[in-house]
């Protein structure tokens, strides 16, 4: 029935229907205690001079490594410009020599 307490939790008897039933008050509602605060925590000390002097370092680094790829692709361009004109001057060299074999060779 409605008026049966509930397990489990105390309920106060308020009087009786006319049944002769025992009727209960609605049970206060739970309230619960809100949480404590959080106790504050310490500020934290972060070494400000060692994070620049890591960024100083590491843009050093950066830029030694940029400096020397570029060294590296300018050398290889420079490699590849002399390959370019001692192709041509041995080519220029071959057709020469075998005009002059065959000029050597019409002679004879």
């Amino acid at each position: 029935m409605m008026n049966e307490p509930v397990q489990g939790q105390l309920l106060r008897q308020i009087g009786y229907d006319m049944a002769g039933n025992p009727m209960y008050a609605e049970p206060a509602p739970v309230q619960y205690a809100p949480p404590p605060p959080a106790p504050l925590q310490p500020i934290k000390v972060h070494p400000w001079g060692a994070y620049i002097a890591g960024g100083c370092l590491g843009l050093l680094a950066l830029t030694l490594v940029v400096v020397l790829v570029l060294f590296v692709v300018f050398g290889l361009t420079v490699f590849a410009a002399i390959l370019g004109l001692v192709v041509v001057a041995l080519t220029i060299c071959v057709l020469v020599l075998r005009g002059m074999w065959q000029d050597y060779q019409r002679s004879r």
